[in-house]
């Protein structure tokens, strides 16, 4: 509970660092993806 408690304090560094998160996450998709369709090429 009291994690709870202590992100909600802070929900605009929380929600920044889950956006950071989620978008380089998204980049790692894009370069796996990427990588897979240049092995499949070969």
């Amino acid at each position: 509970m009291a994690g709870d408690h202590t992100n909600h304090d802070n929900p605009g560094s929380g929600t920044m660092t889950l956006q950071a998160a989620v978008a380089e996450i998204q980049r790692l998709q894009a370069k796996v993806t990427t990588i897979e369709q240049e092995r499949a090429r070969r």
